[in-house]
């Protein structure tokens, strides 16, 4: 009789767990050992600039039912290098894990802003204790500045103006959530927040800072020599992919781990990458994209559990990305094609409060936003999974 095979799964958030309960249910044999740096039990990142800031008596938003049976979990132990020629993950408390298969799920960090390094009162969102933090800052009813202007830095506004707190978003590019809407939605996101009280500036970064630890409170410069003074700040200016610990293994790393359409790293056999980490060959855009969506995140740790116990028969991570956010008591959903260059934009009002935005090139749906349309972002989700078939031939040219 064969050993069991040991897949070590390194990062505990919802991709991590995801993968250990899809290779549970795919294999209840198998041996499955999960890892993290974090001694907490597992949780939702989601929550952690929504409901967790809003409201005082929430728990941290548990994913411990997630993750399946007969699970080896080593919280509180980071991986600390991975020797992917003897199939070892060296962890920070000095043991090594020998492996059959790997898969690195450990997601992403905010972006530091360097210019208020040392600065008090400065917070930035990536774990529960982060949150609580804030939360707890918060109770001071502090005057609240956010430096980002994307979706993170949209829902800490929207968490603390819900407070009835003073809020300030500076925004370094021309219009928030640049990145993602086109221009009129960006303007549609901003008018929403104008609404609910939150000073929007965009076009202006931070350039310095002082603290005056008298009245603990600070001063921020802006490049267009404005300034602005507040309690507290929360910058939210992206992410980087956790990729540091492995920096010195033999995997490739270009803004995240590189992968083929099966999410296997570029030059290994037995090593996945999952969720915000994963730097992978979408076959259904033709082209790499690494996505932060906690939808991706669940997608690929399905189709990195499949190809692992079922190695002849392999998936590919197909995924029409999808995101949503809770701004104002109001519903944003996000889906398509993450080019909305040259699109055509077709914007129909429903009601005071309900709005879709439906992209097209060349006469083709490509993507859509939904202000509290939920029902009509469900169609054109499915229409656009069902649409276009992934090109398999092409994905084939990047294993």
């Amino acid at each position: 009789m064969h050993a069991a095979a040991t897949t070590v799964i390194v990062g505990a958030s919802v991709a991590g767990i995801r993968a250990a309960a899809a290779l549970r249910h795919n294999d209840p044999h198998h041996r499955i050992i999960l890892v993290d740096g974090e001694n907490e039990e597992p949780y939702d990142k989601p929550p952690l600039s929504k409901a967790v800031l809003s409201n005082t008596d929430l728990p941290s938003p548990d994913l411990t039912d997630h993750i399946g049976q007969n699970i080896d979990y080593r919280r509180g132990t980071a991986a600390v290098a991975v020797d992917t020629a003897a199939s070892t993950l060296s962890l920070g408390d000095g043991s090594v894990i020998r492996y059959d298969n790997a898969i690195l799920a450990t997601g992403s960090a905010p972006r530091h802003l360097s210019v208020l390094d040392g600065i008090p009162g400065v917070h930035y969102l990536r774990t529960f204790a982060d949150a609580t933090a804030l939360r707890t800052a918060l109770l001071r009813r502090p005057r609240v500045i956010v430096v980002g202007g994307g979706f993170i830095g949209a829902e800490v506004a929207s968490s603390t103006r819900e407070r009835g707190l003073d809020v300030t978003i500076i925004e370094a590019g021309p219009r928030m959530a640049a990145r993602v809407l086109p221009e009129p939605v960006s303007h549609a996101l901003a008018s929403l927040h104008a609404r609910h009280g939150v000073t929007v500036r965009c076009g202006t970064t931070v350039r310095g800072a002082t603290y005056d630890p008298c009245r603990q409170d600070f001063e921020l410069l802006l490049d267009d020599g404005d300034t602005v003074v507040g309690d507290v700040v929360v910058v939210g200016i992206g992410t980087a992919p956790c990729t540091d610990w492995a920096a010195d293994s033999a995997l490739p790393i270009r803004n995240g781990f590189a992968c083929g359409p099966d999410l296997r790293v570029n030059g290994t056999s037995n090593v996945y990458a999952i969720g915000d980490v994963a730097r992978w060959f979408n076959p259904r855009y033709g082209d790499e994209m690494r996505v932060e969506h906690w939808t991706n995140a669940r997608e690929h740790a399905a189709v990195a559990a499949h190809n692992i116990v079922h190695p002849h028969a392999p998936r590919h991570a197909s995924t029409v990305p999808f995101v949503w956010s809770d701004q104002h008591g109001t519903r944003i959903q996000h889906v398509g094609d993450p080019d909305l260059t040259d699109v055509d934009i077709d914007a129909v009002e429903l009601s005071h409060s309900t709005r879709v935005f439906t992209y097209s090139r060349g006469g083709i749906t490509v993507g859509a936003t939904g202000f509290n349309a939920q029902g009509a972002l469900a169609k054109i989700r499915k229409q656009l999974v069902d649409q276009r078939a992934p090109s398999l031939d092409r994905a084939n040219t990047h294993h």
